[in-house]
């Protein structure tokens, strides 16, 4: 009966020995270092400083290169749906300006003619943006009870900026507006293009250093690390220059 008691006391011994090993309380100083092992312990921790920042660093350019491209084929998109409505706008316009044309000449015709009643006729059937040039087309030219002028003026009254097609404005509107996400699907692109480069670069940086310490030359270590350090610094101030999407 008295075997487990002393199991129990062996087993305390053991945690014991372990817990005075992990403290160190029985542990002899440790040496000093020389100078090849304090130059190794520095560069060590330069690499690996540089190879975590840089493999960030990597993994941000490469989110923000894919943002940029979305960002790019929206605006495409945006542009060549915004240019279609506007080439429709445009069609609906040039068949406004055909019929107020059409409408005009067959009403200058009457009043050539002398047809009162006939030139009355199409008057009335002008469209808006036709009547209200009209108006300032005739100007103070004195017209009779029906608006028949007596005497006709130079030119016509769609070449007046008083003759505005609601259906041309809108094209004209669609497309600045699909020439300006045009624009911005070119920005989104040239920033997609530099986040990529950035990532090479980060790349470059994360080479350079994962490889520096497996040479032994001291001053090509030294090199490499600089290198390395110098691509990542580069790379950073870069892409904190340039725009970023979430």
């Amino acid at each position: 009966m008295t075997e487990p008691a002393s199991d129990d006391g062996g087993l305390l011994e053991r945690i014991g020995d372990v817990v005075e090993d992990v403290l160190g309380e029985d542990l002899a100083p440790p040496e000093p270092e020389n100078r090849w092992e304090r130059r190794q312990r520095i560069l060590d921790s330069w690499t690996a400083i540089i190879l975590a920042v840089a493999a960030v660093a990597a993994t941000w350019a490469s989110f923000q290169a894919s943002q940029w491209s979305g960002a790019q084929s929206d605006a495409q998109s945006a542009s060549a749906i915004e240019r279609s409505d506007a080439g429709r706008a445009e069609s609906e316009a040039t068949s406004a300006e055909i019929q107020d044309s059409q409408m005009w000449l067959s009403w200058l015709g009457a009043v050539g003619n002398g047809q009162s009643e006939r030139a009355a006729f199409f008057r009335q059937r002008f469209s808006p943006p036709l009547a209200a040039a009209q108006v300032q087309w005739l100007g103070s030219v004195p017209t009779d009870a029906q608006g028949i002028p007596t005497a006709v003026p130079p030119g016509t009254p769609m070449d007046l900026p008083a003759y505005v097609v609601p259906a041309q404005v809108k094209a004209d509107r669609l497309g600045t507006r699909a020439e300006a996400s045009l624009a911005e699907a070119d920005q989104a692109s040239s920033n997609s293009t530099r986040f990529v480069l950035l990532a090479v670069v980060f790349a470059l940086a994360l080479f350079f250093a994962s490889i520096a310490t497996k040479f032994s030359e001291p001053k090509l270590q030294v090199m490499l690390v600089l290198t390395a350090l110098g691509l990542l610094g580069f790379g950073i101030i870069r892409m904190l220059i340039l725009p970023q999407l979430l």
